[in-house]
């Protein structure tokens, strides 16, 4: 204690003086004649002010019913207007509406309008952002000679999207915001794991040696205590094969097939940019697979993660709100550094065909890097993206472009220009095709179901099963040769760099309560316990919007034949579907992989449907034709390579006896 604080001895001085003042213990004895006097005016004026205050509120609440009268009258008049715009149209699109007689189906009429107008007025907004914005944008600029705070670029050229957005992250980067940094250090992503979880890249290696033991045990060597504890003395790890991530990870596909297996591996690779599953984005993920045509020339799949962190403070991975900014800012953001970078390092040739691909910011770089890739050496053939706005990119013409929207998504709309339309918008512009397609609603009626990577998913397998049109079936054949066999896959893991530290990536939640059902714990801990079971992983995938949630589960197993009874099956569902009442869950995404077959992958994808009713959509992986051979007719048994099935609204409900207890 430095000297001017030491107390003397008769208790004064400065560590006297530095105490907090406080009122000792009394015994309270009413109050004096003076307190009654001023309690009984204070009583009197604050019944005249409590009086006035009542009737201000009763004439408030009067005006606020008036107002409510209003709304509730136009609203009924708008769904109905809406209604009769909807039944004279073929396919009464995002539902099939009855007359709005009736609370319910005045929502439900209301619920369609709203998502019918929504993405027109992103799309309104977005064009005329220079009228609505530049006013005070110019207010910024000119509050910015005087306080330095609020000075950024560019001063007065405010009159554009792509201007008001780099004001917008300059003005966020004098707050220590969307910094996005300069530099990208780019490593293989087992690499990567061996670096930042070394326990997930040791289990993985015993996942994939089939000389392997039969139980995993952890290597000795393996150091995954964070620095700051490396002091302590502690004892072996007590549930290795508890450790999250460890299903996630071995579940990595080997290969992409087709147009709709491009946007379910876009899902994955959104979820593996969070290798522990701790809601927090470590990296960004790049997949790229080559395979060797009949001539001997390799084609090669570069495919880009989606936006994985909606906080505005800049994180280790480089794929969130800020890639998403400084592209619509006509910027370059690390992350197609980084894309670029991967290329060159995967060893791509100059003359060597390559498709580009992406969902969502996935889509906006893939774009991105096809402008850049003749200056940098390499032969972009192909783009294909979902749910991206590609209206403001001047792709060159020697690329083939596949872009696929949902008419209510409001990503591909957030830029304010439609894509070319060869010999319309463009001319001499071969190869351009933009497909609008409007899926199957889940229960819910949210717009993120819509900018999600396994709707696009399901409307890629209807391209591909029934093309709306010459052009786009000329396209899907110009992609068959990136799809064939032989392929070889290799994950790649993209971080931000530089001179600057930085920081783990922030998670951003919304909607995260749980009114009902069980936890996800629970769900994990449970599974687990089944016979066979070797590791599981339940998680949260926003491959979309931050608040669209699809819950996953992952699950390893010694042997896959005795999963396939329906009562296990449908146990796992309900235990899964249990966790959609979290108010923003879209869906349940279920995977089973062997130690004994881990060529064989089983997935299935379950939403509700608007009607009720439950779509169960099955995907399956075989490495090789043998395994298919032997796994094809018991996991398969309709044959095809997707199998929908539809169950009726109460096929998942739990299960109960006469007495009505759940069994």
């Amino acid at each position: 204690m430095p000297p001017s604080e030491v107390p003397d001895a008769s208790g004064e001085g400065d560590y006297a003086e530095a105490m907090l003042p406080q009122l000792r213990p009394r015994v309270w004895g009413g109050r004096g004649t003076l307190g009654r006097i001023v309690f009984v005016l204070a009583l009197a004026v604050g019944a005249v002010v409590m009086l006035a205050t009542g009737l201000l509120l009763l004439a408030i609440a009067v005006v606020v019913w008036l107002v409510a009268l209003v709304l509730w009258l136009v609203g009924t008049l708008a769904a109905w207007v809406w209604f009769l715009v909807q039944r004279g149209r073929r396919i009464p699109y995002p539902f099939r509406l009855r007359p709005p007689i009736g609370r319910r189906r005045r929502t439900l009429g209301l619920n369609s309008l709203y998502l019918a107008l929504a993405p027109r007025v992103v799309g309104a907004v977005a064009r005329l952002s220079g009228l609505l914005l530049s006013p005070l944008a110019l207010l910024v600029s000119a509050v910015g000679v005087f306080a330095p705070r609020w000075r950024a670029r560019p001063y007065v050229a405010v009159f554009t999207l792509d201007r008001l957005l780099r004001k917008a992250v300059n003005l966020g980067r004098r707050r220590g915001l969307l910094v996005d940094g300069s530099d990208a250090r780019i490593l293989l992503y087992d690499d990567f794991l061996d670096e930042k979880f070394p326990h997930i890249r040791d289990f993985l290696s015993w996942w994939r040696d089939p000389d392997a033991p039969t139980d995993y045990s952890p290597s000795p060597a393996i150091v995954d205590v964070p620095a700051e504890l490396r002091g302590l003395d502690l004892e072996p790890y007590p549930d290795p094969l508890g450790y999250p991530g460890l299903a996630a990870g071995a579940l990595r596909r080997h290969r992409i097939t087709g147009l709709r297996d491009v946007f379910v591996s876009q899902r994955e690779i959104d979820d593996l940019c969070d290798p522990d599953l701790d809601d927090r984005a470590d990296t960004a993920l790049i997949r790229v697979a080559s395979r060797r045509d009949a001539n001997g020339l390799r084609h090669w799949i570069v495919q880009f993660p989606s936006t994985k962190s909606w906080h505005p403070r800049a994180g280790s991975a480089p794929n969130d709100l800020t890639a998403d900014l400084v592209i619509g800012a006509d910027g370059e953001p690390t992350v197609t550094r980084a894309a670029l970078d991967t290329m060159r390092a995967a060893g791509i040739g100059e003359s060597e065909p390559v498709l580009l691909a992406g969902f969502s910011l996935g889509g906006m770089v893939a774009a991105q890097v096809a402008v850049r890739a003749a200056d940098n050496g390499f032969t972009v053939t192909h783009l294909v993206v979902g749910g991206a706005p590609l209206g403001r990119v001047d792709i060159p013409s020697s690329v083939h472009v596949l872009a696929i929207e949902h008419v209510l998504d409001l990503v591909p709309r957030i830029d304010g220009r439609e894509n070319p339309v060869p010999g319309l918008t463009v001319s001499h512009r071969p190869g351009y095709v933009t497909v609008k397609a409007g899926p199957p609603l889940p229960a819910g009626f949210r717009l993120g179901v819509l900018h999600q990577s396994t709707a696009y998913a399901d409307t890629a397998a209807l391209l591909e099963s029934d093309p709306p049109d010459e052009a786009v079936a000329d396209l899907l054949a110009e992609l068959q040769v990136f799809f064939g066999p032989g392929q070889t896959l290799v994950d790649h893991a993209a971080l931000r760099s530089g001179h600057w530290v930085t920081q783990p990536s922030v998670p951003f939640y919304l909607h995260s309560t749980v009114e009902e059902g069980i936890t996800r714990g629970t769900l994990r801990q449970t599974l687990r316990r089944i016979p066979d079971v070797i590791a599981v992983d339940v998680y949260q995938s926003r491959a979309g919007f931050a608040t669209t949630i699809l819950w996953n589960a992952d699950v390893l197993v010694r042997s896959l034949r005795p999963w396939f009874t329906s009562v296990e099956r449908m146990t796992v569902y309900r235990g899964l579907l249990s966790l959609l009442k979290r108010r923003s869950a879209v869906g349940i995404h279920f995977r089973l992989q062997a130690k004994e077959t881990p060529g064989v992958t089983w997935e299935a994808t379950v939403q509700r449907m608007a009607d009720g009713r439950w779509r169960e959509t099955l995907d399956l992986t075989f490495e090789d034709a043998e395994a298919e051979r032997e796994f094809g007719p018991l996991l398969r048994p309709l044959g095809g390579d997707t199998d929908v099935s539809y169950f009726p609204s109460d096929a998942f409900d739990r299960l109960m006896d006469a007495s009505g207890t759940v069994l």
